[in-house]
């Protein structure tokens, strides 16, 4: 309002000296009054020159400012949602494994109890270790993370981190399918991508439904996949889930467990490698996570 008080203050007194310079000339000869109403629209372009652009600043600055404090509340509502999930996933691992111990502690366990107890140990800490190892790496990804790309046999990593998951979730299948492929990669990161998936996959496919890995070369790329049959993901939350800390639904009543950091983590990492991830629907249920790798990759 100020400013538009100002162009038209501005506009009158420039109209209030034309008609004084327009009064003098008629008294003064020496004015020129062609050149004095050339003058005056010259000043009149001006002046609506700089009210446009003026006006055009101010409003420009107020849309950043708008989409500034947009992203910064749905940032904080992430952080929010964040720290939510991080808390539980953190606190609950804890107080199975401060239960565990205070049961392991009875003389009057039997041999098969002790057993399953020192399982249901084994089963939280790692569950505790892969929370932290995904809050360190997407902290050093968001700093600077150091790839050291080496020439890997990728059937070779993946069936070791298949093992492993196996070993700790005995009830799921696994299907590894596809010939040797090998690509340079940085180890200890894309094994974090495979971890992330394999984990991701698990948590979501049903009892008896195998999770089935397939590896294949097309054009020159080396190409991951891992399908699972478990709940599809609606098409306008698939670009969603690559987000820092987005999860689906809602973080209060959600049942599943998760932080959400590891999809960020996967696609982080592929991208610093020249790839791409992409996430299509399997069929009759479920989703298919692809990740596409070139042969050489100078990150």
């Amino acid at each position: 309002m100020a400013f538009t008080w100002w162009a038209i203050l501005l506009y009158r007194k420039n109209h209030q000296n034309f008609q004084l310079q327009k009064e003098l000339a008629v008294f003064d000869a020496s004015r020129d009054i062609d050149k004095i109403t050339k003058q005056y629209a010259k000043q009149k372009k001006m002046i609506l020159g700089e009210g446009v652009v003026f006006g055009l600043s101010i409003f420009i600055g107020l849309v950043l400012i708008s989409r500034a404090y947009s992203s910064e509340i749905k940032t904080n509502k992430k952080l929010n949602s964040f720290l939510l999930s991080v808390t539980h996933e953190l606190k609950t691992p804890i107080a199975s494994l401060k239960l565990a111990n205070k049961t392991l502690q009875r003389s009057d366990l039997s041999d098969s109890q002790r057993h399953q107890l020192m399982a249901t140990c084994t089963e939280e800490s790692l569950r505790l270790e892969s929370q932290v190892d995904n809050i360190l790496a997407a902290a050093q990804i968001e700093q600077v993370y150091n790839y050291n790309p080496e020439a890997t046999d990728l059937k070779a990593l993946i069936s070791e981190r298949i093992k492993r998951h196996q070993n700790l979730y005995p009830e799921k299948e696994i299907v590894l399918q596809g010939a040797y492929l090998s690509s340079a990669i940085d180890v200890e990161a894309m094994t974090k991508v495979i971890d992330n998936l394999l984990h991701n996959a698990i948590k979501y496919s049903p009892e008896l439904s195998p999770i089935v890995v397939q590896l294949n070369e097309d054009n020159g790329l080396c190409q991951i996949s891992i399908a699972n049959q478990g709940r599809s993901i609606p098409d306008n939350e698939k670009k969603r889930i690559w987000e820092k800390f987005y999860r689906i639904g809602n973080e209060e009543t959600r049942d599943s467990p998760g932080t959400g950091l590891g999809l960020w983590i996967v696609q982080s990492i592929v991208k610093a490698h020249k790839g791409k991830v992409k996430i299509t629907d399997n069929q009759p249920s479920g989703a298919v996570f692809t990740i596409s790798l070139p042969t050489n990759i100078a990150i």
